[in-house]
């Protein structure tokens, strides 16, 4: 894809929106000058909306899923891939390895 955007609701149909469906794509860490820096979203009105901080790590054990945040997480068990880095597709799926991968545990 050249174009990747993110989107949701508006509120023109069935009144459904990230706020409703507790979605949302968050910055977590960054690099800044060289240095990790955390990066957390906290708002005063509403602390439902508060983002996990730092790097995230995926992790299933006993079949129960987690994220790990701060950096806390093993990179040996964290189930996230890199796909796209910088314009370049590492990983090229069919969407039925996808499914699998999504149903296990369910």
């Amino acid at each position: 894809a050249d174009n990747l955007a993110f989107g949701s609701g508006g509120a023109l149909l069935q009144k459904l929106h990230r706020d409703t469906q507790k979605c949302a794509f968050k910055c977590s860490y960054a690099v800044v000058n060289g240095q990790g820096v955390d990066v957390v979203k906290d708002p005063i009105t509403d602390p439902g909306k508060k983002s996990k901080k730092g790097r995230l790590t995926l992790e299933c054990e006993g079949g129960v899923w987690t994220t790990v945040t701060e950096g806390k997480g093993a990179a040996s068990k964290d189930k996230m891939q890199t796909v796209f880095r910088n314009g370049e597709l590492l990983i090229e799926d069919k969407f039925a390895a996808i499914r699998e991968r999504s149903n296990v545990g369910l």
